[in-house]
């Protein structure tokens, strides 16, 4: 199995690193800590999920009704009971957010694999004639200069970021926590092809935020979203955030009198709270974005999307601005079997932390696509 170097950003605290004589077996043991409680969380979870309702009978054939002190006293102990479940699961949630926060998620993939390999990332470009004799995985667009010194090398690197869908607030994830993240080998995003893959991620990915079901195209709205990205991806591929918008803005005006709405990058705690599918939803008629991953969900959610990068949803969106009246809206089996191959790419983080997500990383590299 091909196991890239990682290149760490992050490293465990004093708490690991003390009983450990390397911080790479620190880096382990914080790992292997934060499954046993991605575990324990999930399964305390399917548990209250399925808690019996402290307002129902219980009785047998044959069996006597309880009296209505005892259906009291019942009542009272689930309820203390569920409480008790809910403070553990808590406690341990707590416990397994102080993991991730000490470690890396580049190192989070790689540390199942007991020969796997951990260079801290700022000491990249003092050893680059060695480490480049493997492939890398790294994290983040601020990886920028690596990344292109890696591919200037011809060696392959694997980029880490946020996943496409279903890292908003729902039953599941009532923090809106990033639940996925995508690994994508030698670019930013999965945008080269479709993967003729099944439906079951998708539908797992459906069953935990319901919101993700694919409804088809809306074919409503008044207005056009543009969603402005940070300077970091324009810095990437060498261009002018500022020409970027003056662009956008001079050539929607030239072919449509629609409303432009612009949208700024909040912090993470501001977007939790007003979603793109919130903007989505004020009489959108179809979005327009540099690369931002709010290509693929306007298309998920039944918007027409223009993206004028390299984005995750080139194959289904459009890129001429000049055709911002006639958006591309591919048909509807098409872009489900795109979101089926979406799924594919991203991975939640019990998958990274048991190598789950590095074995499916790997069959993606050799399934077939999806033509059309």
């Amino acid at each position: 199995m091909i196991l890239p170097i990682a290149l760490v950003d992050k490293w465990p605290g004093e708490e690991y690193q003390k009983h450990h004589a390397t911080i790479e077996s620190a880096l382990k043991h914080n790992v292997a800590d934060a499954l046993c409680l991605t575990k324990d969380v999930e399964m305390l979870k399917r548990i209250q999920k399925n808690w019996i309702p402290a307002d129902s009978v219980c009785a047998f054939p044959g069996q006597k009704l309880e009296t209505a002190e005892q259906v009291k006293i019942r009542h009272s102990d689930l309820q203390s009971q569920n409480r008790e479940l809910s403070n553990c699961i808590i406690e341990k949630d707590k416990k397994l957010q102080r993991c991730i926060k000490q470690s890396d998620y580049a190192a989070m993939i790689m540390a199942a694999y007991n020969n796997s390999m951990f260079v801290a990332k700022d000491l990249f470009f003092d050893a680059a004639d060695e480490i480049c004799q493997r492939p890398i995985l790294v994290r983040g667009i601020s990886s920028g200069k690596i990344i292109k010194e890696v591919a200037n090398r011809d060696q392959d690197f694997y980029f880490i970021e946020t996943g496409y869908l279903g890292n908003y607030r729902c039953d599941n994830n009532l923090s809106g926590r990033k639940i996925y993240h995508r690994i994508v080998k030698n670019n930013m995003q999965h945008c080269d092809r479709i993967m003729d893959v099944p439906d079951d991620r998708y539908q797992q990915l459906v069953s935990f935020n319901p919101a993700m079901q694919y409804q088809g195209w809306k074919n409503t709205g008044s207005k056009i979203l543009v969603v402005l990205p940070t300077d970091k991806p324009f810095q990437y591929y060498h261009d002018s955030r500022q020409k970027w918008i003056k662009y956008v803005e001079q050539t929607i005006r030239q072919h449509s009198d629609r409303e432009i709405v612009w949208r700024e990058k909040t912090s993470r705690s501001t977007r939790s709270n007003s979603t793109i599918y919130d903007a989505l939803d004020d009489d959108i008629y179809c979005l327009v974005t540099y690369n931002s991953i709010a290509a693929v969900e306007a298309v998920q959610y039944g918007i027409p999307a223009f993206a004028l990068a390299p984005t995750a949803a080139r194959t289904v969106c459009s890129s001429d601005l000049t055709q911002i009246e006639d958006p591309i809206r591919m048909p509807e089996d098409i872009i489900y079997k795109w979101l089926c191959s979406i799924a594919y790419g991203q991975f939640n983080l019990s998958e990274m932390l048991t190598g789950r997500a590095w074995e499916l990383v790997l069959e993606n590299e050799t399934r077939p696509t999806f033509n059309y």
